[in-house]
């Protein structure tokens, strides 16, 4: 009785969803106002519901929003590689195209290291005790078994040498299909090198590189109809993820580590405002931004998936007058490297509590820094193995010669801190977006 008074509650919420739609509400405020009600229902449902019940609750309307993020993860790669392609169009950067990809990868590094020394810091004043925690033998074997895979001598290792190679793709099409690690990076290369050739000909065949763009610029317009189509769904898709998300969330767990839970959204908010500080500084007022941002921040934070936010983070860009090449590139490299939440802040937070149960002082200037060059160095390394917060977590501590067993305990709450980490590494992506703008002269107008 009480499931079937559940669902005909959510069923309610979407219609008055639609309703306001019809009614010209502002997209971003049904947005807002579909996560606070998914959060208040997921929170009643969770309490009233049996397990069983939350379990089938969960199951059936988690269709909405996870057929919305597949659509979403389906338009991704075809947008990427024709947004990179764009960039070879464009006049403003057509020459500098190089300089722009190295200057996204290095920013992305570089914002990753400051991240993660932003968690060492927050780490240390939040007086986290590591040895307070019983480390059960599942969490340890967790932690043993990812280290096994990608640090100690597992088929999944790979040394720098081999991430960097494993970067390239040696089947473009099997990359477009987005099934290997590497794919969306494998995708910007290829495209980058069809970029290349189409500058070869573009004085020399008139015609045909006329062609080629027009059938880019073409293709640009539908596959963007398609994702402003899909986009227009976002509020059904929220409401469903948040109540998935909180009905069957283990409220126990948080609360036994919740202090750890508090210190990472504290740590990702300064990260958060140090990145808002640097679009101010290229131009882009925080204020205005925020503005253009939160329904795309908003997104990637219940959905917790980068590349399903992809296409909206791409859009927005596009709104903050960032060149489509520029912002096409950014996007697809902060989904798979230089992640300022999942290898920067995370990494340094549980690095910090790791490194206080081995007597060792975090703040000292030496570790510091040297955590902070390991962390960003990892941020582009796991780009090769494909892994998320855990795993550059997990090759971080094992860099620095700690134990990693203390990551398997946090690996409950994780569900709910990549939440955040997701939004800080879209987030990061739109600042190596704007840095490469300032730096390589290409001018933001005003922000529409």
């Amino acid at each position: 009785m009480l499931l079937a008074g559940a669902f005909l509650i959510i069923m309610g919420s979407l219609y008055g969803l639609i309703y306001l739609k019809k009614k010209k509400w502002a997209f971003s405020k049904r947005v807002v106002l579909a996560m606070a009600l998914g959060i208040i229902l997921g929170l009643i449902f969770n309490q009233v519901l049996s397990q069983a019940d939350g379990i089938i609750l969960a199951d059936w309307i988690g269709i909405v929003g996870s057929v919305y993020v597949k659509l979403l993860q389906m338009i991704a790669v075809p947008l990427i590689f024709v947004c990179v392609l764009l960039a070879f169009t464009k006049i403003e950067i057509k020459t500098n195209v190089l300089k722009v990809g190295m200057t996204i990868i290095s920013t992305l590094i570089v914002t990753a290291g400051i991240a993660g020394m932003i968690g060492i810091v927050t780490g240390y004043f939040s007086k986290i005790d590591g040895n307070s925690f019983n480390i059960s033998q599942t969490a340890l074997h967790s932690a043993n078994e990812i280290q096994q895979n990608y640090v100690a001598g597992g088929e999944k290792t790979l040394t720098m040498p081999q991430k960097i190679i494993a970067i390239f793709p040696s089947n473009p099409f099997f990359d477009l299909t987005g099934q290997r690690a590497s794919a969306t990076l494998g995708v910007v290369i290829f495209a980058f090198f069809l970029g290349v050739a189409y500058l070869k000909i573009k004085d020399k065949k008139v015609k045909e590189a006329k062609l080629f763009k027009d059938i880019l610029d073409s293709a640009y317009e539908i596959i963007m109809s398609v994702v402003r189509l899909f986009i227009s769904y976002a509020p059904y898709a929220v409401l469903t993820i948040m109540i998935a998300t909180i009905v069957n969330n283990d409220v126990t767990a948080v609360l036994k580590l919740a202090q750890f839970f508090a210190a990472a959204y504290i740590g990702m908010f300064i990260m958060f405002l140090i990145q808002l500080a640097i679009l101010a500084i290229c131009g882009l007022p925080p204020v205005r931004y925020l503005q253009k941002a939160f329904p795309v921040l908003s997104f990637s934070f219940i959905t917790a998936s980068s590349a399903g936010s992809m296409p909206m983070n791409i859009e927005m860009q596009d709104e903050l007058n960032i060149p489509r090449g520029v912002s096409g590139l950014a996007a697809s490299f902060a989904t798979s490297m230089g992640m300022n939440g999942c290898a920067g802040v995370y990494p340094g937070l549980i690095i910090s509590i790791v490194a206080l149960t081995q007597g060792i002082n975090p703040l000292s200037p030496q570790f510091l820094l040297y955590a902070g060059f390991i962390i960003a160095m990892t941020s582009f390394g796991i780009a090769g193995t494909g892994g998320g917060g855990t795993v550059a977590t997990i090759i971080s501590l094992s860099a620095l010669g700690l134990p990693v067993g203390l990551v398997g305990v946090f690996i409950a709450v994780e569900p709910l801190i990549d939440m955040g980490r997701t939004a800080i590494n879209l987030n990061g992506g739109v600042v190596a977006s704007a840095v490469t703008c300032k730096l390589n002269r290409i001018k933001l107008s005003q922000v529409k």
